[in-house]
């Protein structure tokens, strides 16, 4: 008998707009509690503005998004800030604070949200530390010291220092070689296990998507065309979706440098 699985998340009919510009047309989406859902689409389709709705840093202009069961988008300020107590996130390009020292980025929100004394905020940033493989050494330097690849595990541990039970993460791999993105995809894996976390990546790195993501969402035209789970993207019958997950110049994708695009 399967476990009945239950929603932390639920996306219907998401619409937003900048100006002319139509971001989001009608975006459904179902995220289910304790897993790792990796939405994937190409640079301008966007995958961070459906983040920061989700994070309620920008408002939507139609739909509903609930989490645990309870509409967000109208929420107050009181609950806004209450319910990202228990998110966590990792920010594109990690996002450090170069007048802090590494420990105090990790510790910054326990320090500055939770108003933990900071020799305790410290033993806890440390202990994050350890768990992304970095030393109490590193976490006496500037983020100027340390490498891009360093900086990210940086940026995790401060996104778990608080123990959150959902986890944002945003195109944690960008500009990293394979060999730090494969660490840094099996950290964030090993990371959203330990804390039984409800975890939302973005990305258009499909390794990544691979080998973070228990399901794997595409959005494209405003709305998400596929979903399903990571092992079934390959053979999915998704023209768009094969397309973007083989890299390939011709297709249903349509280039925004292609002649039928110029006005």
């Amino acid at each position: 008998m399967t476990k009945k699985m239950t929603s932390k998340f639920i996306l219907q009919d998401i619409y937003k707009r900048f100006g002319d510009k139509s971001v989001l047309e009608g975006v459904d989406l179902n995220v289910f509690t304790g897993e790792s859902l990796v939405i994937i689409g190409g640079s301008g389709t966007g995958k961070s503005v459906l983040l920061k709705c989700l994070l309620g840093l920008i408002p939507v202009d139609r739909g509903s998004i609930e989490m645990d069961e309870r509409e967000i988008t109208q929420e107050t300020l009181l609950q806004h800030e209450e319910r990202l107590q228990d998110i966590g996130v990792m920010f594109q390009g990690s996002a450090l604070f170069d007048s802090l020292k590494v420990w105090e980025n990790v510790a910054f929100r326990l320090i500055n949200a939770q108003h933990m004394d900071r020799k305790r905020a410290k033993e806890i940033a440390l202990e994050k530390l350890a768990a992304v493989g970095l030393t109490e050494k590193v976490g006496e330097l500037s983020p100027a010291e340390i490498s891009g690849g360093m900086q990210r595990r940086v940026a995790l541990a401060r996104a778990i220092a608080t123990q959150p039970h959902v986890l944002f993460f945003d195109e944690p791999t960008s500009g990293l070689d394979p060999i730090f993105s494969s660490v840094i995809n099996e950290l964030i894996r090993n990371c959203v296990k330990e804390l039984g976390a409800t975890a939302i990546t973005i990305t258009h790195d499909m390794s990544s998507a691979r080998r973070i993501g228990d399901r794997i969402a595409m959005l494209y035209g405003g709305k998400i065309i596929w979903c399903g789970k990571a092992e079934d993207i390959d053979n999915c019958d998704n023209p768009y979706v094969q397309q973007f997950i083989h890299g390939q110049a011709k297709g249903p994708i349509q280039l925004e440098t292609d002649a039928r695009h110029v006005a």
